[in-house]
């Protein structure tokens, strides 16, 4: 009995959500009918249960296949012109169907859209022009869920926490949405607040995905990426700690000064539990506004040698990543900074992880050929590179390479190249295409800090001398260690 009227509450609510989609002619991303689909799911609270998340992707898997085989029909007595005015309108309705499920489960699979997002080249243009809106757009939570959260927090209401604090959210995502305010000292803030429920949607999300994937368990590279599926959770569960991610922050704003044009917003302290994450406000804008600008090229590669200079100097200094790099989390600032403004995905790479990436690294600057292959086969979990599939070798050998690439050009190296990104993301496709996802639980996380920055500049169409700025930032490594860590 229980299980159909959560069938039948589910299909009523993804009806709603539906009839919100627009059915004649594809909308502008940004304008009205998103509007109204964002409205439309603002007051509803998240699913949390396996089974009603699993329905609603069921559900939207059934709607968005019906669409594209409407247009199949309809295509078939049309002419040119007319079948790519029917197609792009196809793929509005598709991504719109997405945004709207994803944004409503928010989460893990929200993040999946946020990813879709970042791959223009792969995905449809309109695809990723309507999913962009899940980095810092999606649909936030009403201010009732807000004030919930502060009293369990705090014990007290936003509006008594602080001086002034704005209702409505400025900026929601796949966890939290963010409101600005004021202390009561004077400082303008900007405060970020977890979606009820949220760390359950991720563990339901897990175990519906281990669920699907179980099959695969039966060969070894099956059950390596179970295995991973572990690590992946912990990472995501950490993002719903905000004091963890409090502590990240700082750290990572200790790296830098006013001459490097980077800034991490301060940390205010007395304003921060698990859910609630205070920090100082940053004046600017995301990409997508920054782009509408038209910048010169100029200052294209000027952000882009920033935000390279940023990861990068986490990455050596502190011996971990930001593995969440989309545009909602890079503020491009008034006085020519670039503010960097969500540390929940940060990656802490371990000693033998550390020692094994700058090996590697070393190896293919010297194309030592024996130590490139064995370094590889230890990546990949083989005992030796005898123990390791040619095509295998060679597939994950060219993924490598092209995240290698940049570090052997000199002068000016153009992320923005078509060509180049485009065979980075078939690089990784091969890779899941054939099966050799066999390897350390980091990789999910390199491989998201590479696709994932690569595209952000890839849209920015930015370069920078990035032999140069790597050469100096991992010069603390290197200098020192590196050396000696390769004839160990």
């Amino acid at each position: 009995m229980h299980v159909e009227e959560g069938k039948t509450r589910e299909a009523a609510e993804m009806s709603i959500l539906l009839d919100a989609l627009p059915k004649k002619h594809p909308a502008d991303p940004s304008g009205l009918q998103l509007a109204q689909l964002i409205t439309s799911i603002s007051n509803r609270k998240v699913p949390v249960s396996s089974f009603s998340r699993m329905w609603n992707l069921g559900s939207l898997q059934a709607k968005v296949t019906l669409g594209y085989f409407a247009y199949w029909l309809r295509s078939r007595f049309s002419d040119a012109d007319e079948k790519e005015r029917l197609r792009k309108e196809a793929h509005v309705a598709a991504a719109l169907k997405l945004f709207g499920t994803m944004g409503y489960l928010r989460g893990a699979v929200m993040k999946v859209g946020q990813l879709l997002a970042n791959l223009p080249e792969v995905v449809p243009e309109e695809f990723a022009e309507v999913l962009s809106a899940l980095h810092f757009e999606a649909p936030p939570m009403h201010f009732a869920m807000v004030r919930e959260v502060f009293l369990d927090e705090f014990g007290r209401e936003p509006e008594e926490v602080f001086a002034f604090f704005e209702k409505k959210a400025f900026a929601a995502a796949s966890l939290g949405q963010v409101h600005r305010a004021r202390l009561h000292t004077g400082e303008e803030v900007a405060v970020k607040i977890q979606y009820p429920g949220i760390a359950r949607t991720i563990k339901a999300d897990l175990r519906n995905l281990r669920l699907l994937l179980q099959p695969l368990g039966l060969t070894s590279d099956g059950q390596n990426m179970l295995e991973n599926l572990a690590d992946l959770e912990q990472m995501l569960l950490m993002e719903t700690d905000y004091e963890q991610e409090a502590c990240f922050a700082r750290e990572a704003r200790r790296l830098f000064t006013a001459v490097d044009q980077v800034v991490v917003p301060q940390v205010y302290d007395d304003f921060c539990t698990k859910r609630v994450l205070t920090m100082e406000y940053l004046d600017g804008c995301h990409l997508d506004e920054f782009l509408a600008a038209d910048p010169s090229q100029e200052d294209r590669d000027y952000f882009t040698t920033l935000m390279t200079i940023a990861v990068y100097r986490i990455y050596y200094r502190l011996h971990w990543f930001p593995a969440d790099p989309h545009p909602g989390n890079f503020i491009f600032m008034k006085d020519g900074r670039l503010g960097l403004i969500d540390f929940g995905c940060s990656r802490t790479i371990s000693d033998d992880e550390w020692r094994l990436m700058c090996d590697l690294e070393l190896a293919v600057s010297k194309q030592d050929e024996p130590a490139i292959k064995r370094l590889l086969a230890q990546a990949c979990l083989f005992e030796n590179p005898e123990e390791i599939e040619p095509d295998r070798l060679e597939t994950v050998r060219r993924g490598v390479d092209w995240q290698l690439e940049p570090n052997q050009a000199e002068g000016l190296f153009d992320f923005g190249d078509r060509e180049f990104f485009r065979r980075g993301v078939e690089c990784f496709m091969n890779l899941s295409r054939k099966r050799y996802t066999r390897g350390s639980p980091l990789y999910l996380w390199t491989n998201r800090l590479t696709i994932g920055g690569r595209a952000v500049i890839y849209r920015l169409k930015g370069r920078c001398d990035f032999r140069a700025i790597h050469r100096q930032e991992s010069s603390v490594w290197f200098g020192r260690e590196g050396n000696r860590h390769l004839t160990d």
